[in-house]
Parts: C-alpha cells; sequence; structure tokens
C-alpha cells in the first residue's frame, strides 16, 4: 500500500489517496475539491468521454479511463469512437466482427441448463466421446430445455446432439461458456487482448493498436512494440475489445499520470470504498471523478467498504442471464419429443443448495445520442 501512495507525485492527490485508504471519506472529497464534477445520471459516459477527448493526444496516451461497469464502459467506448472517427483519428476499412464475451459463470452455473442462451457458444476444454468433441472444440447452443436439464449443441457442420450440462463436461468445470456480440474494428483503434493465447504471446488484458485492416488480413502494433498480423477468421479475433475505457477491476495494478473515473452515486455493489481508492490510486499527477450526486456518493461510500472480495470482482464482469425461452411444444420438436419430454429418469437440477447468484446489469441496449449543452465540455 505504501509504494501505491508514494507513487502520486501531487502532494493534494497523495493525501486524497491515503485518507481514502484510512477509510477517510470526507477528507478524500476535500483534497480532492473542484476534480470532483457533478453531471445528469444520463450524461456520466458523455462527460467521461468529453474529458478524455479535451486532452491532447500525447496526454491521452498517459491518461486513464476508469468506469465501475461494463455498461458505462461501453457507452463511454461509443462516444469515443465517434468522435475519433470524425477525427480521422480512426478511419479505413470497417471489419464487423463476432465478439465472444464470457458469461463468467462458476462450475456451479455451468451445470445448469437454465442459464444456457440459445446462440451462446460453449468451449471445451478436453475430448467428450458422448458429444462427439475433442478438446478445443467449440458448439453453438441451439435450444435449451431447462425443465429437464437439455441444452441442444450445434457442430460447425450442422449436427446436433442433445448435453445435459449437470453430468457431462460442465460439472469437471471443462467448459467456457461465451456470449455472442458484435464489434467494429477500423485503423486507429485502440483493443484489449479478453483471452491468452501463449503460442502468439498475448495476454489477457493487454492493449494494441490497429495499425491497418486488409481484405484478409487486420495487423496491429502490440504493447511492448512487436507487430502481429492475424487472418480474418482468426479465431482469436474474437476475444478482443474497445480499449479506450476500462473497468475498475481491469485497472487494478496499472499506473498512469492521469486518470478519469465515473462513479455512480448509490450503486450497492460497485461503488465502495475499495473501487474508490482503485480509482483515485492509480494516478501519478491529476485524479477527475465524475459522478451523478456528489454529496450522495460520498454519504453512500462512508459507509459501503467494500471489504468483501465479491463485491469487487462484481466489477470485472457484467453477465447477461439468458432471457430467451420457447413456447410450448417448440422445445419438444427440436429435441425430438412428439408426446412431450420424458421426466421418468431425468436428474432433478441443482436449486436449493447452489450459491444465490451475484447482482448483475443490464448490458446498455443502445448508446443516446450525444446532444449540444449536455456535457460542460462539448463533445
Amino acid at each position: 500500500m505504501l509504494d501505491e501512495i508514494m507513487r502520486q507525485k501531487d502532494a493534494k492527490l497523495k493525501e486524497a489517496v491515503r485518507a481514502s485508504l484510512a477509510g477517510n471519506v470526507k477528507e478524500a472529497f476535500e483534497k480532492l475539491g473542484n476534480r470532483v464534477a457533478q453531471v445528469n445520471p444520463d450524461y456520466l459516459p458523455g462527460a467521461a468521454a468529453a474529458r478524455w477527448l479535451k486532452l491532447n493526444p500525447e496526454t491521452r496516451a498517459r491518461a486513464g479511463l476508469m468506469a465501475p461497469s461494463h455498461a458505462l464502459r461501453a457507452d463511454i467506448n461509443v462516444y469515443i469512437r465517434e468522435r475519433l472517427a470524425r477525427d480521422g483519428a480512426i478511419h479505413g476499412p470497417r471489419l464487423e466482427a463476432e465478439r465472444l464475451v464470457s458469461r463468467s459463470y462458476t462450475k456451479a452455473e455451468k451445470m445448469l441448463a437454465g442459464n444456457y442462451s440459445s446462440g451462446d457458444l460453449v468451449s471445451f476444454h478436453r475430448a467428450f466421446k458422448t458429444l462427439g468433441v475433442e478438446k478445443g472444440d467449440e458448439r453453438r447452443v441451439a435450444a435449451v430445455d431447462d425443465r429437464v436439464g437439455k441444452v441442444l449443441l450445434e457442430a460447425p457442420d450442422g449436427q446436433h446432439v442433445e448435453w445435459r450440462p449437470r453430468w457431462v463436461a460442465a460439472k469437471r468445470g471443462a467448459v467456457e461458456v461465451y456470449r455472442s456480440g458484435a464489434l467494429e474494428l477500423r485503423a486507429g483503434d485502440r483493443i484489449r487482448w479478453t483471452k491468452n493465447h501463449d503460442g502468439m504471446g498475448l495476454v489477457n488484458s493487454h492493449t494494441a493498436e490497429v495499425t491497418s485492416i486488409g481484405r484478409d488480413r487486420v495487423r496491429f502494433r502490440l504493447e511492448d512494440g512487436r507487430s502481429l498480423t492475424l487472418r480474418r477468421g482468426d479465431s482469436q479475433l474474437r476475444h478482443l475489445d474497445h480499449a479506450w475505457a476500462s473497468t475498475v477491476h481491469a485497472f487494478q495494478g496499472r499506473t498512469v499520470d492521469n486518470v478519469i473515473a465515473v462513479m455512480e452515486s448509490r450503486h450497492p455493489h460497485l461503488s465502495t470504498q475499495k473501487s474508490f481508492y482503485v480509482e483515485i490510486s492509480r494516478a501519478r499527477n491529476r485524479a477527475d471523478l465524475v459522478t451523478d450526486d456528489a454529496e450522495a456518493l460520498r454519504e453512500h461510500l462512508e459507509t459501503a467498504t467494500g471489504e468483501r472480495v465479491a463485491a469487487l470482482e462484481g466489477i470485472g464482469a457484467a453477465v447477461e442471464r439468458p432471457a430467451d425461452r420457447f413456447e410450448p411444444g417448440v422445445l419438444d420438436r427440436l429435441f425430438g419429443q412428439k408426446d412431450g419430454p420424458d421426466r421418468s429418469n431425468a436428474p432433478p437440477e441443482p436449486s436449493a443448495n447452489q450459491p444465490a447468484e451475484q447482482p448483475v446489469e443490464p448490458l446498455p441496449e443502445k448508446t443516446p445520442e450525444p446532444k449540444q449543452g449536455q456535457y460542460d465540455l462539448e463533445l
């Protein structure tokens, strides 16, 4: 902790960090002074993006932009990319890629058929002859019947196989479950890898810049200076995300000159003393905090210590729980059952003994269009 306090070069910031570490939220806010900005709740991502965009390119490279949740982080990234595209910093052909986002399920959650959703991708870490999969194989979820604990998987060749995750593979933690989404890439984009790749020397959370997008290949400049070229169909292209803004969880361990951080005043799980400390202690010179209600945030933080590890870990992965289910009869046709499901030999699904799900945040459906005058800085 001493090293983290000593990294601050600004005296007021160092005092604020020391106070936050001691749990003295009021003093920490006083030391930050006018670096705590209050905006309309709907404008939080736009206000944070505007502050970062106001910096010159050299200062941007040494600044960190943090959000407590994936939803806010995604909104900030959208605002930044739109402005950079207008300025020509992001340019050239677009690559519309599939992005895989881990659902971050526990082993117990992977065993429950009801946690799977049509369109999910299941990656197997070992071979299972009963499912016809080898280590590294992937299967799409075609349908779910959580009444009897079945998941219908689809192979690349269109073949289907029934899977009971409670009894095969998931019981041993031998699968990873991903939600499928879309991601646009252009030259100039800053990205973050979301999965290790030992052969390429890629590390989860490390960043890179897209240098060019060709007809068949995408080229990157890695943060260690190396160049990397991937074919458009390379599976690693599905394991990355825009990296203009980061979650607080992902930013732990990093140090930058300046920090712009967002914090919601009354979020019960993500606005804690622990996350507040992480946000302001990552900066050497300056930390700006953007919130929807400064006084309410200060009062909330005085009691929300964040000592429970789960509270901070929740920042790391926003999970969108499956919501789609099929009408009666549709499942029976998908699973080839004409007279309804046979429950005579169906093992019961885990329920009472399963740990309660951590509260999760919905992913944003659409980022609102910025309007003139919404932010204290022009976007």
